[in-house]
């Protein structure tokens, strides 16, 4: 599978997100990747290109386990399928040679995956409900913080407010040129926070920050990232790393300066975000993993992921 057809099969299915996209998957693969690649393809007779799962093989303590790339920090993991592609074909391809796996693991499926249709014979699916995914309906036209509680209105005029007395605070989505430092921002600002806690977060591992470093201008290029940045008197003070495609905008992860008392300048970074994709057509904001209780206070209602486990029968 070429970068090219790999493209043009994401740009064909309506379900891709930015998590099935080779601007996150290979970077992904390049520094995070480990044990043997082995992509699920399905191709027409002419050659063309119309399903794909890119996968590799874990041997775990003697189990070879079928895996998606970008497992573990992909909050959607799937397949694409072309429209009309029957999924039996993806399962065809995906077990192709299924004396060479034991157990084939799919986390983080949403409801409506193709990979959570019956298994072919010889296996057993074992399904289980897996991650919380809030996600906010947009209403068409107008301002998304109109369709917000009261509380949350009040809170966002309120945090606003609060940041003009402040002077020179600054909401804005970064452009490319930006990138480099935001990022340099994103990972000092939450590896502070979580070492009050005396851990070193989920972004402290530099192999984590080269995926990162080598994804976010990827998918700039491709149109699909949108990091919104808080800055006072010049100086990032919140970052909001998202991602989008087409009608659905996807909050990947945050991190603010807790250093200045008083203000509230991750409620800034995601009205921005979330005012940013209301403006721009979206139809959905999605938070992504996890129910902190501030995901509900902005209007999101939980849906939650499906962990296939798949077994010899």
């Amino acid at each position: 599978m070429t970068p090219d057809e790999h493209w043009a099969l994401w740009r064909s299915d309506p379900r891709a997100t930015p998590f099935q996209s080779p601007a996150w998957l290979e970077p992904w693969w390049t520094h995070l990747g480990g044990g043997r690649r082995r992509d699920a393809e399905v191709r027409e007779a002419d050659g063309r290109l119309v399903g794909a799962l890119p996968l590799f093989v874990w041997n775990d303590a003697g189990t070879r386990r079928l895996v998606p790339v970008g497992a573990g920090h992909s909050d959607y993991c799937d397949a694409l399928l072309a429209p009309g592609t029957e999924p039996g074909r993806l399962w065809d391809a995906i077990l192709r040679d299924d004396d060479a796996v034991d157990e084939v693991l799919l986390p983080d499926l949403r409801p409506d995956s193709p990979l959570l249709a019956p298994p072919p014979g010889g296996w057993i699916a074992t399904d289980a409900e897996a991650e919380i995914c809030p996600v906010l309906t947009l209403p068409p036209g107008g301002s998304p913080l109109a369709g917000l509680g009261r509380s949350q209105r009040r809170k966002v005029v309120h945090d606003r407010h609060r940041a003009a007395a402040l002077g020179e605070v600054v909401e804005a989505l970064a452009g490319p040129e930006e990138i480099a430092g935001v990022l340099d921002a994103l990972f000092s600002l939450h590896g502070d926070r979580w070492a009050r806690d005396g851990q070193p977060g989920v972004l402290a591992d530099p192999r984590v920050q080269a995926f990162h470093r080598a994804a976010a201008p990827a998918l700039d290029r491709a149109g699909l990232l949108r990091i919104a940045v808080v800055r006072h008197g010049g100086r990032i003070v919140a970052v909001l790393y998202g991602l989008a495609d087409g009608t659905r905008w996807h909050s990947y992860i945050n991190a603010v300066d807790l250093g200045v008392p008083g203000q509230s300048f991750g409620t800034l970074a995601f009205a921005c975000l979330i005012e940013a994709a209301a403006a721009r057509g979206a139809q959905a904001f999605h938070f992504l993993r996890g129910d902190e209780p501030y995901k509900s206070r902005w209007g999101a209602r939980p849906t939650r992921t499906v962990r296939r486990r798949m077994r010899r029968a």
